[in-house]
């Protein structure tokens, strides 16, 4: 800090509109009960954290095998999940999608992750098991970090979103279990339709 001692100037923030996707996966109903019977045979562990700032508690998850897409239930169903998230990187204009990370989380009553971000340029959840009673995704609006906002969801459901976006997932309430699945993703390859020059707008103060 030394070095930028009486240096520092006052910055301007602009905001921009940043795509929130939510959407029915169309194989929840086919897949649920196979998929949720591989992952209780899974590979997969408890996971607590309260060092500092952290609050995480999952009954189970397999977050530190997220890159090993050899696992039984990955080779099963994460090309289907892979191909539907491909279908909606294309209405975001992008034609692939690269996936760093998959796996998936499992909460049993007041249990919660804590605010968070992730890695890579978009992430999201699929809902694969949300009781009733069950809080949604709480996100922190960015262009004001004191409000929280959240998408109104239901079992089956995929929403995907900006990883730099602040979110957590709030205490179950439900006395059954949550599970989700999620990923850290990089969209890939502009659609060519999009690929030409446009008129150039300016950011105004104050507008967006």
């Amino acid at each position: 800090m030394q070095l930028l001692k009486g240096k520092i100037k006052m910055f301007k923030k602009y905001f921009v509109h940043t795509p929130f996707v939510i959407t029915n996966f169309p194989l929840h109903k086919k897949i649920k009960k196979d998929l949720l019977n591989k992952l209780d045979k899974s590979k997969g562990s408890s996971f607590k954290n309260k060092k500092g700032h952290m609050n995480d508690d999952l009954s189970k998850t397999d977050w530190p095998l997220s890159d090993n897409f050899e696992r039984p239930w990955v080779k099963k169903y994460g090309g289907v999940i892979k191909d539907f998230l491909i279908e909606q990187a294309m209405h975001l204009g992008f034609t692939n999608i690269n996936f760093s990370k998959l796996w998936y989380q499992q909460y049993k009553k007041h249990q919660t992750h804590g605010w968070h971000q992730h890695a890579r340029n978009y992430t999201g959840v699929y809902y694969l098991e949300y009781p009733k009673g069950s809080e949604p995704t709480q996100f922190l609006a960015p262009q004001n970090l004191g409000k929280t906002f959240s998408l109104k969801v239901k079992e089956g459901d995929i929403i995907i979103f900006p990883s730099y976006i602040i979110h957590r997932s709030p205490p179950l309430k439900s006395n059954k279990r949550k599970t989700i699945i999620s990923w850290n993703i990089d969209f890939e390859d502009i659609h060519p339709d999009l690929l030409f020059d446009r008129e150039v707008n300016y950011l105004e103060d104050g507008k967006n």
